[in-house]
C-alpha cells in the first residue's frame, strides 16, 4: 500500500511537472529534474519497502569535512 501511494504521488509529480518543460523545451532543466526526481524516487522506494537508508546528510558532512577540509560548529 506506501509503495502504491509513492508510485502514485510521483506521478502526480511529474504529470503537473514535465509537460510544461517538454512543451518550452527546457532539456537542461528536464535533465536536472529527472536526475533529482529519479534519485529521490529511489529513496522513497526503499523507505516504503522497510529498507533502512542513512541519512544523506552524513554523506554531506563527510563531503565537507574530508574533501573541502572545512569545519563547522552547530551553536
Amino acid at each position: 500500500m506506501r509503495l502504491l501511494m509513492v508510485f502514485i504521488g510521483f506521478a502526480a509529480m511529474a504529470a503537473i511537472n514535465l509537460p510544461g518543460m517538454i512543451k518550452k523545451k527546457l532539456w537542461r532543466d528536464l535533465a536536472v529534474y529527472l536526475l533529482f526526481f529519479l534519485a529521490v524516487l529511489t529513496l522513497a522506494i526503499l523507505m516504503a519497502l522497510g529498507i533502512k537508508v542513512p541519512s544523506p546528510i552524513k554523506a554531506v558532512q563527510a563531503f565537507y569535512r574530508d574533501i573541502l577540509h572545512l569545519s563547522f560548529q552547530i551553536s
